[in-house]
């Protein structure tokens, strides 16, 4: 089957969507496209495999001169911010969760994996993950 590349293009732009849920549905759907099409990424974006640079070449802009240092924002295990997705499913995963908890978190899992969800309960689910994961954690 050959990538429809206007599809392609259709699905990475709703990878910017503010809602993660719906970010990463968009990425997952772009992998299937490009994996169902029989090509690769490397394929598709013409690149060619290049050595990663060394410690030496990664400056942060906090150490060029010019720039302020902010403080880093919180990050998961891989050094980024975890998706809505990921909080959700340490939430339903986590000893630390109520079961009462869990089985009303439980039906949100298809829609925060397809981003429709709404900004409250996005936010209820950040303080629910900060509660009973990262502040039990510390505990």
């Amino acid at each position: 089957m050959a990538l429809n590349r206007q599809q392609l293009a259709k699905i990475l732009e709703l990878m910017g969507s503010a809602h993660d849920g719906e970010a990463l549905a968009a990425a997952r759907r772009a992998h299937m496209l490009v994996k169902n099409s029989g090509t690769t990424w490397q394929a598709v974006l013409g690149a060619q495999a290049m050595p990663s640079p060394g410690p030496a070449a990664t400056t942060r802009s906090a150490d060029r001169p010019g720039h302020d240092r902010t403080p880093p924002r919180p990050t998961g295990a891989y050094g980024r911010e975890l998706t809505s997705y990921e909080m959700l499913y340490a939430l339903l995963h986590s000893h630390r969760t109520p079961p009462l908890i869990k089985k009303r978190l439980k039906p949100l899992e298809g829609k925060v994996a397809d981003g429709d969800v709404d900004e409250e309960v996005l936010r209820e689910l950040r303080a629910l993950f900060t509660r009973y994961v990262v502040i039990s954690a510390g505990a």
